[in-house]
Order: C-alpha cells, then sequence, then structure tokens
C-alpha cells in the first residue's frame, strides 16, 4: 500500500464557504423564547378583584419549538411553573397547542410564525385558557423577543 501524501494544501476559498454553509445547515435551530405580559385577563367571577388584579400581574414566557411549546409563569402571588403544550392543530392563523396531565383543558393559541409577527408588527399576541367544570380564565398576551 502507498502512502498518503501528508504535505498540507490550501482549501479554496470557495470550498471554505461551502464547509461553512453546509455546518450552518446541519446545527440544530435554537428556539426562540419570547417575553409576554398579560393584556387582559377574564374569568367568571367579576367580584374577586384581587384575583383578577393578581393574574393581571403575571408574566409569561413562551419557547415553541418543533411540536411543543414550553410555557413559563411567573408571578409574585401565585406559585410559578413551568408547562410543556403539545401542538395539537396548525391552522393559516393560530397554532393550537394543548397541555398534558391537567384536568379540564389548557389550551395555548399563538400565530404559526411569531418572530414574522414580531418583525412586523413589533409583537404578537397569544390567548392561554384554562377551562374545568366549574370555571374558565383566559389571559390575552402580549408577546416580544
Amino acid at each position: 500500500m502507498g502512502n498518503l501524501p501528508t504535505t498540507p494544501h490550501a482549501e479554496s476559498p470557495d470550498m471554505r464557504l461551502l464547509t461553512a454553509a453546509l455546518m450552518l445547515t446541519a446545527a440544530p435551530a435554537l428556539a426562540e423564547t419570547y417575553a409576554c405580559t398579560v393584556s387582559a385577563f377574564t374569568t367568571f367571577s367579576q367580584s374577586d378583584t384581587a384575583f383578577i388584579e393578581a393574574n393581571q400581574r403575571k408574566t409569561y414566557e413562551l419557547t415553541p419549538e418543533g411540536n411543543s411549546v414550553t410555557l413559563t409563569m411567573r408571578s409574585a402571588d401565585f406559585e410559578g411553573y413551568t408547562a410543556t403544550y403539545t401542538v395539537t392543530r396548525r391552522e393559516m392563523l393560530d397554532t393550537i397547542a394543548e397541555r398534558e396531565g391537567r384536568t379540564g383543558v389548557n389550551l395555548l393559541v399563538l400565530p404559526p410564525r411569531p418572530a414574522d409577527e414580531i418583525d412586523r408588527e413589533g409583537a404578537f399576541k397569544a390567548t392561554l385558557t384554562a377551562q374545568g367544570s366549574h370555571y374558565t380564565n383566559s389571559w390575552l398576551l402580549a408577546c416580544t423577543r
């Protein structure tokens, strides 16, 4: 068997550019996280103003990634949490995700391409709804980068 050449050779600029482009397309895209504030909160009981005000102070982070959306809630009034919502339907105007492992129905609806919406409008709207047999709570979220 013959020996392979051991002399270094310079790669052409075109080959280096092609190699860099292939490395970028092979790397997984990082999920973008969006910061959200509550624009409006609705519930059946309008008399409990402390509950309504506490819900309006909540903040959220949304991280859409593939077929799931990770939602993190932060609040000085309630215990914070992180939950995963599974995308159950994609429509022209909406991506609909449902939270698993909970009682009742927990839905998150956001635009199909949030980053595009931010680029056009400066922000995007999303809705979060928690519904059970004796309550429905819904948050209208305003989200940015």
